[in-house]
């Protein structure tokens, strides 16, 4: 009855993981838009509601996949299954309680590094290292998760210099334009980075399924997927403010040409990481791109103070979600046992 009871809890836990990361995390997709005042908030959220919505429903599963056999030996974790829901349950629990803690605290943290440290912590208390895929964890989950903030800043440093050369002294003309490239970033990088992050949840779900129903397949159905793009997206509707008002007023004081030239970095960077499959993190290439453009402008302008924080979640938030989640994983065994 306790195995069955937490099969159950998992499943609400990693809805609740899902539409946390929207909570948490996606509003920093649209930050630099609001702050920038360059359109309406309202107007804004409702597009990016859409756009992760529709962006989730129709890209595809292959960063669920690239997450869980990027992390884990699947085949060793089908042969010693006898826990897999309690596991699953305290690797949620860790992510979300950590997501909330950083949430609380205006923290930059990101939920992608949150579950991340959350699966590992049970799997390898339970099963070892042997249950690590170490050259997929390097190449396909941490390499890409490290690296893509680097990019996004360089990338942002960049596209700000390239689009102050190219509207220097533009008119309120060139601004309606801005604004128009700015919808269609918007809804770009809404719809693939909010596909990134709900299938990271989808991943786990599969996982679970696939292990519970003691078979080989690693299928992610149209109703797994239809509702968690709904999860997510109501996320970003409900919370996605309070980490708006923190990128957008702590890191630089953007203008539209700052927000045009951030979005347009991070959505190269996203783009490109979801079409491989890698699970990346939007609030670490979105600030990181934002660190660039102001940069490129006003060095001594940006909150460089901020981006101390966000190093620190940066480097924290793996090994703080891995010992929670290991902690809870503890508690749960000697309950299951």
């Amino acid at each position: 009855m306790i195995v069955i009871a937490f099969f159950y809890i998992s499943i609400l836990l990693i809805y609740i993981y899902i539409f946390i990361t929207g909570f948490h995390d996606e509003g920093n997709l649209i930050a630099t838009i609001i702050s920038s005042r360059s359109l309406g908030a309202a107007f804004i959220f409702i597009l990016a509601f859409f756009s992760q919505f529709f962006g989730t429903l129709l890209l595809g599963t292959k960063v669920a996949q690239g997450t869980i056999y990027g992390l884990f030996n699947v085949s060793f974790v089908r042969e010693n299954s006898n826990e897999i829901a309690l596991m699953i349950s305290a690797s949620m629990l860790g992510a979300i309680i950590w997501d909330i803690i950083t949430w609380v605290g205006g923290i930059p943290s990101s939920s992608s590094h949150a579950v991340i440290g959350g699966l590992l912590g049970p799997f390898i208390m339970k099963f070892g290292f042997s249950v690590v895929n170490a050259k997929g964890i390097f190449l396909v989950v941490l390499i890409p998760l490290f690296t893509s903030p680097i990019i996004g800043f360089f990338f942002g440093y960049l596209i700000f210099k390239l689009n102050q050369n190219i509207f220097c002294g533009y008119s309120v003309k060139i601004k309606s334009l801005l604004r128009g490239l700015q919808v269609s970033t918007c809804i770009l990088i809404n719809a693939f980075q909010g596909s990134n992050d709900a299938q990271k949840g989808m991943g786990i779900l599969a996982l679970l399924l696939m292990i519970n129903g003691n078979t080989s397949a690693f299928v992610i159905s149209k109703n797994i997927v239809l509702s968690s793009a709904l999860t997510i997206a109501l996320g970003l509707v409900l919370g996605g403010m309070k980490m708006i008002k923190s990128v957008g007023t702590k890191i630089y004081s953007v203008k539209i040409i700052h927000s045009m030239s951030a979005q347009t970095a991070s959505l190269f960077v996203i783009v490109i990481a979801s079409v491989f499959g890698f699970p990346v993190s939007g609030t670490q290439i979105i600030n990181s791109s934002i660190f660039g453009v102001g940069a490129a402008d006003r060095p001594n302008a940006v909150g460089w103070s901020y981006a101390k924080d966000m190093l620190t979640a940066w480097l924290i938030t793996i090994p703080f979600s891995f010992l929670l989640s290991s902690g809870f994983y503890y508690v749960f065994h000697c309950i299951g046992g």
